[in-house]
């Protein structure tokens, strides 16, 4: 009898612990589809929240290239941000926004205008991990949406022109 119950009381616990960790698999499994949400999203966040409302004006291209040769601006749909950014002298810095693909790699990347040429290669990616990224202006302010690797969707808004 008391063996029995020993063996009832074991079965128990060892079930139990099988269920748990199947919660916790599945817990973890389930929280590591949205780490673009949880890891990627706050930084983008973080950089266009210091980039966007520095610019004095910004005009959207439906590419890099287009923005860089600032020939071709839309209002929605585009693929890269052209940024004015005032100096206290004065002048301008440009620099460019956008969502590319370079050598097999999609990034959201940065160029910043030197004042004599446009670099060949981004200063530096603000991200690598989204799937698309559209800048548009059907508002009235800067929109820009981004999509995640599992589909997620992010509107981060910019400052008004």
């Amino acid at each position: 009898m008391e063996m029995t119950l020993a063996l009832v009381l074991a079965l128990g616990i060892a079930s139990t612990s099988v269920v748990m960790m199947r919660q916790h698999i599945t817990f973890i499994r389930f929280v590591s589809e949205f780490d673009f949400l949880r890891d990627e999203a706050p930084l983008i966040n973080m950089l266009l929240a210091r980039l966007l409302p520095r610019a004095t004006s910004y005009r959207i291209y439906p590419s890099t290239e287009s923005a860089i040769a600032e020939s071709g601006a839309i209002n929605s749909g585009g693929s890269a941000v052209l940024l004015r950014n005032r100096n206290p002298d004065g002048t301008f810095q440009l620099s460019v926004v956008a969502f590319e693909t370079i050598d097999g790699e999609t990034g959201l990347n940065l160029y910043n205008h030197d004042g004599n040429d446009w670099p060949d290669e981004p200063d530096w990616t603000i991200s690598s991990k989204p799937t698309s990224v559209t800048f548009s202006n059907d508002t009235g302010v800067l929109l820009v949406t981004v999509v995640g690797p599992s589909g997620e969707e992010i509107t981060y808004v910019g400052g008004a022109e």
